[in-house]
């Protein structure tokens, strides 16, 4: 690739090199969308258009700047995002209003996650995760090595007690011939499409989720990983803290244990939900665009990189993730955490 990079300054960097994973404490999380317009008039009032990409998830917006909007429009988007798990803003200026603003706004949400292994640009901190590849760091399929297929469905860093809310994902640099998409399924229509006496199984379970995660293991090596894994444990169901909504918090690539299962047997339900939640009935596919932040909902929400773009493109994204409430069992008097 001859060409530079669009956005230098975003190029990943790690100059403390790989930090610990952080067990971070419980804390009390404040919700922005509990506290939102239910007709959203501050966000119509900005001038946004909203088409829905599918009936079950996903909207695109236009006419409206997240970097302009007030308090009242960040805590609609938090609701928003909740209800219809992602949101595909388009035609934004928040790739170009600098560092400090973008994490202000994320920030908005709840404290922000800060990576322990992904680069960051230089002058920033771990806090902000570049997702990059080109000729030199290759992409996805570098990182896990030959596979057939190379989906990668998760929920990131829920291995702790509070888990991650209303994330900001942008675009800076997108391959040239096309792909690159990531995709987005809902949880909570994914639980809505099982029977209610499966539903009912699974209200009373728990899930084990540690930092050893595939992407973890892949870059630092399996040793380490378990070295310094931190673990929780949270609802197989789970409440929204926004909607109410019963929501299937299952993460294939963090949360591999059914507590109080035999290994075969939790392997065997755990199998059958991570292809469930990869239906086409209730997921979509976010085609990046020049300008495009899409927001979504990581306890609505599931998501997986698409790398079907040629070798040796340039892929250049960053994603900043706040940390919202520890998660609540959607059927309290079912839940064990023993199992």
């Amino acid at each position: 690739m001859s060409s530079e990079p669009l956005y230098p300054a975003y190029l990943p960097t790690r100059p403390d090199g790989y930090a610990p994973t952080l067990d971070v404490p419980y804390f009390e999380a404040d919700e922005p969308g509990t506290r939102a317009d239910p007709l959203k008039q501050t966000l119509l009032k900005a001038g946004a258009s909203l088409t829905n990409i599918t009936p079950r998830i996903g909207t695109e917006i236009r006419g409206v700047q997240l970097s302009q909007l007030p308090s009242a429009g960040l805590d609609e988007v938090a609701l928003l995002a909740a209800e219809r798990g992602v949101l595909v803003f388009r035609d934004q200026d928040f790739a170009d209003v600098g560092f400090q603003k973008q994490q202000d706004i994320v920030q908005y949400y709840g404290p922000l996650h800060k990576h322990p292994t992904m680069g960051y640009p230089a002058g920033t901190g771990p806090e902000f995760h570049v997702v990059y590849a080109d000729e030199t760091a290759g992409n996805l399929r570098t990182l896990l090595g030959p596979h057939t297929t190379y989906d990668l469905w998760h929920v990131d860093q829920t291995f702790t007690p509070n888990v991650p809310s209303t994330t900001f994902f942008w675009v800076l640099e997108i391959p040239e011939s096309g792909g690159g998409d990531t995709a987005f399924t809902s949880l909570t229509a994914a639980y809505e499409a099982l029977s209610p006496a499966f539903r009912q199984l699974l209200g009373g379970l728990s899930l084990y989720h540690t930092s050893a995660s595939v992407g973890e293991v892949a870059r630092v090596g399996m040793e380490r990983a378990l070295k310094e894994a931190v673990s929780t444990t949270h609802p197989l169901v789970i409440k929204h803290p926004v909607t109410g909504k019963p929501s299937l918090f299952v993460n294939p690539t963090i949360a591999r244990k059914i507590e109080g299962f035999l290994p075969e047997e939790s392997d065997h339900l755990l199998k059958f939900l991570h292809d469930h939640i990869k239906s086409l009935d209730f997921s979509c596919r976010v085609k990046w665009e020049k300008g495009t932040v899409v927001v979504w909902d990581q306890r609505a929400a599931a998501h997986s990189a698409v790398p079907d773009f040629k070798d040796g493109e340039r892929r250049h994204v960053v994603r900043i993730i706040p940390y919202g409430i520890k998660p609540e069992p959607a059927f309290p008097g079912q839940f064990s955490a023993s199992g």
